[in-house]
């Protein structure tokens, strides 16, 4: 959070962290595992406090972590009736999209990375957004890559804790792309996925934010 509000600031866009925001929760940690009822109360519960955070709609709404992104902008048809209307108001975006249209265009590269390697995380990749997230790093990097390999990691929100060797399963050709390159950083957009690529890699992920923050 402190590395995005530094980052908004250099480029001079305001941003507002909600001071009860850790007590919500998008729901999908309940809805993976069959637990739909605890999914919507949670969800809904969100949604309202969103509601009042952005005056009915009027302030965009960005969540940096994009399975939860995907889940707030797929949860309409679960929401109560007396939530639809006030849901259809919400702009909800993803980090990256925030990014594209409201940060990088004000900021500018003081010291560019060489070349990083994205991993784009699967919700990222249901939002198309993969093309978007290589537009808004690679102002600040001299190459970006994708490996070819690149896809569903297996941390599956939680279970990469419980069960890591199906992380490490899921990554191991993407893992061994990683390790035969020279990269100054390895960046996505989703801190357990992260967690699991830097468990495959040795390599520590991060969000796509730090780069932006350490090179402007």
């Amino acid at each position: 959070a402190e590395v995005i509000t530094n980052v908004c600031a250099t480029a001079g866009m305001p941003l507002e962290i909600p001071a009860e925001v850790e007590n919500f929760c998008c729901g999908m940690p309940f809805g993976s595992k069959g637990y739909r009822r605890a999914s919507v109360e949670a969800v809904s519960m969100l949604v309202t406090a969103m509601v009042e955070w952005t005056d009915g709609g009027r302030l965009p709404v960005m969540v940096d972590t994009s399975p939860c992104a995907y889940t707030l902008k797929t949860c309409g048809p679960d929401l109560p009736a007396n939530l639809q209307r006030s849901y259809r108001q919400l702009r909800i975006l993803d980090g990256i999209e925030f990014a594209a249209e409201f940060v990088v265009p004000h900021l500018s590269a003081r010291n560019p990375a060489a070349e990083v390697v994205l991993h784009p995380v699967c919700s990222a990749t249901k939002m198309d957004l993969v093309e978007a997230m290589v537009s808004i790093v690679e102002p600040f990097a001299e190459e970006v890559v994708i490996p070819d390999s690149a896809g569903y990691c297996g941390f599956a929100g939680d279970r990469g804790f419980l069960v890591p060797e199906l992380t490490g399963s899921a990554t191991r050709d993407e893992a061994h792309e990683v390790e035969a390159g020279d990269f100054d950083g390895c960046y996505s957009s989703s801190r357990t996925c992260e967690i699991g690529m830097t468990r495959a890699t040795s390599r520590p992920y991060r969000s796509f934010w730090y780069l932006l923050e350490e090179t402007t």
